[in-house]
């Protein structure tokens, strides 16, 4: 809002100036006593013994207050930063950070976790010690963050930010004066920060094949069980983790080239059609970067899964990482497939192009969750996760493959048929 000038008409009326922000932060507020009254509410109404009032009022809370540990983080962000979107990447990477110590120092050193306050929320142990002496420090925590951008606000002028953007070069390299490394540099930290988070999940994921193994190998029974095929185990839970990496590892793409459709609601992009460079130019400029950082996030995904998982198992088989890569592999279709849905959507009202967000998230959730929930067999069939084969579980089945990326390359062509004739402002 104050990017787009609408903070300014706000505060023109007779309104503090920091009305809209506590605005925003009560909203928060009331979302998270919400949350504790009705989390806290149905694990009650379980009528459950081991899950009394007391424990679930703790393990509601402590959700509440990572939501608003959330919050207050991103509203001091946007006090220090220019822009949102340097506001946003700068938060989500701070929580990415916080989340990777909170992971490696669970397993390593669990000392350690008591200085991370994303650790703080499940320290006090729910249900069973409920120490609140946690909850209570990270409420002063959200206190003293909240307090620092309330002051921070005060002390700077609208539409400005703590510290100074950085000044640009005063004239472009050849490569950013191209369609291609213009949209590059648009998107470049997206891309980078995405293709790194790609990488460290696949390496936390990996970390626990040598758990499996070690379960496996320790306990007869298991081991009866795997007899005949011992890795049988390890590529069902291959097979699942792919549907994992490559869920995220294809928001990627999809926000690269749902960045065109930012640019024209912005009217940025019309500034740049009027010169030499066509709409054409455009289109396959975000298709370009949209395929080529989707195929290499999802090998990314299976190298580092590959590796990781190597180096955690006790019988070290090289072999396996070529396996995760042709398992990453096989899932290139749906590169193709939403990178297509959404330049298609791209000529469509504005709406279309969440919905391929929200096609993204559904197939995830019926894969995933299919087994837990014991959905149907039909709305299996509802996942595009589910029509490729499910390598390496399952052999390469070059029939889906080639239908999915006929369908994608069918929705590239088609958008860029409609997007050239689009009146774009």
């Amino acid at each position: 809002m104050e990017e787009n000038g609408q903070l300014e008409i706000l505060n023109s009326l007779h309104i503090g100036s920091q009305a809209s922000s506590m605005a925003t932060n009560l909203l928060v507020l009331l979302h998270t006593v919400l949350t504790i009254i009705l989390v806290s509410g149905i694990l009650v109404s379980y009528n459950v013994s081991s899950i009394d009032l007391k424990g679930s009022l703790y393990f509601a809370c402590s959700l509440g207050l990572a939501s608003l540990l959330g919050a207050s983080i991103a509203y001091l962000c946007t006090q220090i930063f220019a822009t949102s979107s340097q506001a946003r990447g700068i938060f989500f990477s701070i929580v990415g950070i916080l989340y990777v110590l909170r992971a490696g120092t669970d397993v390593s050193n669990l000392t350690l976790s008591k200085f991370n306050p994303l650790a703080w929320t499940y320290l006090g142990h729910p249900f069973y010690q409920n120490d609140w002496y946690y909850l209570i420090g990270l409420f002063l925590l959200i206190l003293v963050v909240f307090s620092i951008g309330l002051v921070l606000e005060s002390s700077r002028d609208l539409g400005s930010s703590t510290i100074a953007p950085k000044k640009g070069k005063t004239k472009a390299s050849k490569w950013l004066a191209t369609p291609l490394g213009f949209f590059f540099y648009l998107n470049r930290s997206t891309i980078i920060s995405w293709l790194l988070a790609d990488g460290v999940i696949a390496l936390m994921y990996g970390s626990i094949y040598g758990d499996i193994d070690t379960f496996v190998s320790s306990n007869k029974l298991i081991s009866q069980m795997f007899a005949n095929n011992s890795t049988t185990l390890i590529n069902s839970f291959t097979s699942l983790i792919m549907v994992v990496t490559i869920a995220i590892g294809l928001v990627m793409p999809l926000v690269v080239v749902h960045k065109v459709q930012f640019e024209t609601n912005k009217e940025r992009l019309g500034y740049l059609l009027v010169q030499r460079v066509s709409r054409l130019k455009v289109y396959y400029s975000s298709l370009i970067l949209a395929l080529f950082f989707g195929t290499l996030a999802i090998l990314i995904n299976g190298f580092c899964l590959g590796i990781a998982a190597t180096s955690s198992m006790q019988a070290n088989n090289g072999k396996f990482i070529t396996t995760c890569i042709k398992a990453s592999l096989n899932q290139w279709p749906l590169v193709c497939l939403f990178v297509g849905l959404m330049l298609l959507s791209l000529s469509l009202p504005i709406f279309v192009g969440w919905l391929v967000y929200g096609l993204l998230g559904y197939s995830f959730c019926v894969t995933y969750f299919a087994v837990l929930l014991d959905l149907p067999k039909w709305m299996m069939h509802t996942s595009l996760f589910n029509v490729l084969a499910k390598m390496p579980m399952e052999k390469f089945d070059l029939m889906s493959f080639a239908i999915l990326t006929g369908i994608g390359i069918l929705a590239m062509l088609l958008g860029g048929i409609l997007y050239t004739r689009k009146e774009i402002v």
